[in-house]
């Protein structure tokens, strides 16, 4: 099974406008609203690629049952542990005719110390050896920055296979405790060594530097140009297939979700890479986030080209 973690649950709620006019009452306004989170859309790629999987997360109690119903439709598991109040609501307009989108977000949550703790408890309850977990996403405010760390040590004694997503202190402190797997963009590699990083070679460097400190996967997503992945002795460039993205949001989780499908299937490093390219390219040529086409995967992985650095 594969656990995804939602620390930060939002409504996305999406009206098209054919413009936008400040000051004006519009109406009958198409709109679509969806439960969201990086563990989320991690999740709707690792079900689209027919493996079973498992969303696990903090969840505001009036809306435990939006969530888990939409989770239930695309036949994904949920385990929540309730806390007061409402999920957060970010609201995106997007003009048909420009294209401009104009966003809104409402705070992020912040929780004491004490949900931090219980929500540690509450994950260790649902621990089986032989699963991958996904960490994925910011840390709620309030948390203390080295609450991934404690959960990765936690997972390692239990046999857990891990794959940490995040920034700052939070990914900073989380990589002490060793996960299997880390997946940073370039800019947060920067932020992690606190100096620029240029070039692949200095990327793939600083990749295996990660691996000297007890990482076995460093995969550096690199956008629209693919993504640097390390491993033992090899060091690949895996540069993404060509295509017309209609919308890049959640790709990097997409990638993710490819990676750890493969892990489950014990491909090979390579064709890992290959399916979580072809994954992330994948959910570009689609409207939302986790949205992928199973047969569409399979072409593009044979389009991914690597090369070793």
């Amino acid at each position: 099974m594969i656990f995804c973690t939602l620390y930060n649950p939002a409504l996305d709620i999406i009206y098209k406008l054919d413009q936008l006019q400040p000051g004006v009452s519009l109406t009958d306004i198409p709109y679509e609203s969806n439960p969201s989170g990086k563990g989320i859309n991690i999740a709707r790629v690792v079900r689209a690629l027919g493996e079973d999987v498992c969303v696990i997360g903090i969840m505001p109690e009036n809306d435990i049952m939006r969530f888990s119903r939409y989770l239930e439709d695309l036949r994904i598991k949920s385990f929540f542990y309730p806390v007061e109040g409402n999920a957060r609501i970010n609201t995106a307009l997007m003009e048909k005719g420009t294209g401009a989108v104009t966003s809104i977000h409402s705070p992020d949550y912040h929780w004491s110390t004490r949900i931090q703790d219980e929500f540690q408890v509450f994950l260790e309850k649902h621990v089986n050896k032989g699963d991958i977990w996904a960490l994925s996403g910011s840390l709620p405010q309030g948390f203390d920055s080295d609450t991934y760390m404690k959960v990765i040590s936690v997972l390692k004694e239990k046999g857990i296979t891990v794959m940490l997503d995040s920034q700052g202190l939070a990914f900073n402190m989380g990589v002490r405790a060793k996960p299997d797997m880390v997946k940073p963009n370039s800019a947060e590699l920067e932020a992690f060594f606190g100096e620029e990083v240029e070039g692949v070679h200095h990327i793939a460097l600083k990749g295996k530097r990660l691996l000297d400190m007890g990482i076995e996967y460093v995969f550096v997503s690199l956008g629209s140009d693919g993504m640097i992945a390390v491993h033992e002795n090899d060091c690949l460039l895996c540069s993404a297939p060509a295509i017309e993205p209609v919308d890049v949001a959640g790709s990097g989780d997409a990638l993710i979700a490819g990676i750890l499908v493969a892990q489950t299937r014990n491909f090979s490093f390579v064709e890992a890479c290959r399916m979580g390219i072809a994954c992330g390219a994948s959910n570009a040529l689609h409207h939302g986030t986790g949205i992928i086409d199973n047969d569409e995967i399979w072409r593009l992985m044979e389009d991914v080209r690597i090369e070793a650095v």
